[in-house]
């Protein structure tokens, strides 16, 4: 990057924006340890990547500043979880508004955008609160206020604009008392100084690599501050995208009245015919009953606090136990986990009155993605570990709800779903013959809609699953001739459908032959990609590139599941 660079345009943006995401995601783990507010649940860091993520996905490949950000802003609205990573999408969709039309920024053009970010994002949450995100961005570009911009570059100005946001942070423990009794600065403004280190690392020389010492205290937070906070019920923080029917105006005030009467921490944008809305809430389903009269849902989250609650108390007293060596006996950290999972379930009982997912599903990232579409209860289960059907049992029991959907995600493990369906109550209990990951995921995107009796619901999820095709990357174990396809021990294998259908010594050059091999691929327009344990990012940013480049009609999703079996699961859609 040129330092003598007066302007800011599309691809020079694009570059910085994909610094500050890797920036960001090596602090991740940071940033979500940091988290006290609005409840302690150790998510923000994940949160902001992924919302981002989304931004980049979307985002054109264009010199056009205002047309790289329009699509970047979109994106992150789309992708934006959790709290955070709503104030973080609407900070960029004010800076997309200003840039507008304009082709490259100048200093002063991109602090009129800065600040129009930080307008928009305080608009966008019901009851702003100092000392987040919030104050950082405001003050980042306040800090500018009498500062001469017409002879200065713009890496000067973002070299600035990192000082004044990195000074804003220092003082979050003193606007917001509930960081300065954790010890901690906001874990949102500490991933938006986090973002913008990286987002210029690469022309100023003079922001090192680790720059975390003097904003954070070297003790982290303490479990017995976490267990002091654990008495409240935090509920469910639930989210969701709705694509608002034809004559529906202007109604963020009417919903956001709405979900102030149902739970806390409220944040609501509309922008043209999409609403997004999330809140902390106790009754989650009859918030979506509501929202589900004004349009079609693009996405839905419930995700139940308490228990990410308890996994954090359960994490950082282990921690605290390892660094002082304990070996200790005490078996507090799993009653606080009991007490958790306890209450998440008597929860669960009292707001069921409808429907309750069940899936199948192997690997950390499969099995979060899941639970991110509403999934209650996701069983650790799949390929060479199948469900068993006292495990089908006890999640029914557990979950207790009028209606259960389940997902068994694998032809081997239908027939344990049926038969605890018939031993539990075939009334209440629908199976959907899922038959892979990629099908169960591609159905719960289907799964909440306006219509909420169980059987309507079941068949729309039937018909999300129904058109997706499943590809299955894994190694061969012996060599084989297999349907006129030869493969060799350690070669790799692609599994479509039920018929081998590609082999090669090289993973990713396998892929391409399968995709290579399906006839009806033009008719597809959406390709989601599983990631497994043992592939590297940079190989699935190539697979990715590759298929946009090749077939550049379908759109190209990654989670990065985690499972261990298959390299790759990939599913395809039209």
């Amino acid at each position: 990057m040129d330092s003598n660079n007066i302007k800011i345009d599309g691809k020079l943006m694009a570059a910085c924006v994909k610094a500050g995401a890797a920036r960001l995601e090596k602090n991740e783990a940071l940033i979500n340890q940091l988290n006290v507010f609005p409840v302690p649940d150790g998510d923000t860091g994940s949160n902001m990547l992924t919302t981002l993520r989304g931004g980049l996905n979307a985002a054109k490949d264009t010199d056009n500043l205002g047309d790289y950000m329009s699509g970047l802003a979109m994106g992150m609205l789309f992708g934006a979880r959790g709290n955070s990573g709503v104030i973080f999408s609407q900070i960029f969709s004010g800076i997309a508004d200003k840039l507008k039309g304009k082709a490259t920024a100048t200093p002063a053009e991109m602090l009129e955008a800065l600040e129009n970010g930080s307008k928009v994002a305080y608009k966008s949450v019901v009851t702003p609160t100092e000392g987040t995100i919030l104050t950082v961005a405001r003050e980042g570009a306040e800090g500018f206020s009498g500062a001469g911009l017409d002879d200065i570059d713009i890496w000067d100005f973002f070299k600035i604009y990192i000082e004044n946001i990195k000074e804003a942070l220092e003082k979050t423990p003193d606007l917001l008392p509930i960081l300065k009794s954790a010890g901690v600065v906001d874990s949102g403004g500490y991933g938006f100084v986090k973002f913008f280190e990286g987002f210029t690392q690469k022309a100023i020389s003079s922001i090192e690599e680790d720059m975390e010492d003097s904003l954070i205290p070297a003790s982290g937070i303490s479990s017995k501050w976490l267990e002091d906070s654990a008495e409240d019920a935090f509920g469910f923080c639930t989210e969701c995208i709705v694509t608002l029917n034809d004559g529906v105006g202007q109604i963020r005030e009417e919903v956001v009245e709405y979900l102030e009467s149902m739970g806390q921490s409220v944040v609501c944008v509309q922008r043209d015919n999409i609403l997004k809305l999330h809140v902390h809430t106790l009754e989650p389903l009859k918030v979506l009953e509501k929202i589900s009269g004004y349009g079609t849902f693009y996405n839905v989250k419930i995700e139940n606090m308490d228990n990410m609650f308890g996994d954090r108390v359960e994490q950082e007293k282990a921690a605290e136990e390892k660094a002082a060596g304990s070996r200790d006996s005490d078996n507090s950290i799993e009653n606080v986990a009991r007490i958790m999972n306890e209450k998440h379930f008597e929860q669960v009982k009292e707001i069921h009155h409808g429907i309750g997912y069940i899936a199948v599903a192997n690997g950390d990232g499969v099995i979060r993605s899941f639970r991110d579409f509403g999934c209650e209860i996701v069983l650790n289960g799949g390929q060479t570990m199948n469900t068993s059907v006292e495990e089908f049992v006890n999640a029914f029991k557990e979950l207790n709800a009028e209606h259960m959907i389940v997902m068994p995600n694998n032809s081997n493990i239908e027939a344990a779903a049926i038969q605890a369906a018939k031993m539990f109550d075939e009334n209440r209990v629908k199976i959907l013959p899922t038959k892979s990951v990629a099908e169960g995921y591609f159905a719960m995107s289907m799964g909440i809609t306006d219509r909420f009796s169980a059987d309507e619901v079941y068949e729309q999820m039937k018909k999300g699953c129904e058109g997706v095709d499943t590809i299955w990357i894994s190694k061969a174990i012996r060599d084989a001739l297999v349907e006129g396809v030869e493969c060799r021990e350690g070669d790799y294998l692609a599994l479509y459908g039920k018929t081998i259908s590609a082999s090669d010594p090289d993973r990713l050059e396998t892929v391409k032959k399968v995709l290579a091999g399906i006839e009806d691929l033009e008719d597809k327009y959406v390709l989601l990609i599983f990631k497994g344990q043992m592939v590297p990012d940079d190989e699935c940013e190539e697979l990715q590139e590759y298929i946009e480049d090749t077939y550049d009609w379908i759109d190209v999703g990654i989670i990065d599941g985690g499972q261990d079996v298959y390299d790759y699961i990939i599913g395809v859609t039209g």
